[in-house]
């Protein structure tokens, strides 16, 4: 009986370990801080929006920005995900469009322009 417990205690251990290690995959030298992702869905009306917006005032022409699809991009989703966790934010309530910008996480089009025109004032 004491066996079986020790055994038991030695594999909730190890459980614990490795959840440490996956959790803690996403952190901070995984996300370089002048990096800007923006994440949007194929089908996401305000995503349309920023996406129209920054093509209007030639964003990308100011600031480099990486452009993840994330609705039939699994790779991108999962991405997306670890941005969220960095940032301290519930996975289970984050949508697009969703940028990550300098080690911040921004959701929704009206916040995403907003940090966009500051960035890119002369």
């Amino acid at each position: 009986m004491k066996q079986k417990i020790a055994t038991f205690v030695v594999v909730l251990i190890i459980i614990g370990l490795l959840s440490v290690i996956v959790l803690g995959s996403g952190n901070r030298k995984d996300r370089p801080q002048n990096m800007l992702i923006f994440f949007y869905g194929n089908t996401c009306p305000h995503c349309e929006d920023v996406e129209e917006w920054m093509v209007e005032n030639k964003i990308e022409e100011k600031v480099k920005i990486v452009k993840k699809e994330v609705y039939d991009n699994r790779q991108n989703s999962l991405e997306l995900v670890r941005a969220a966790k960095y940032c301290g934010l519930d996975t289970n309530n984050i949508g697009v469009p969703f940028l990550y910008a300098e080690g911040r996480c921004l959701i929704g089009a009206p916040e995403i322009i907003n940090y966009l025109i500051e960035k890119t004032k002369d």
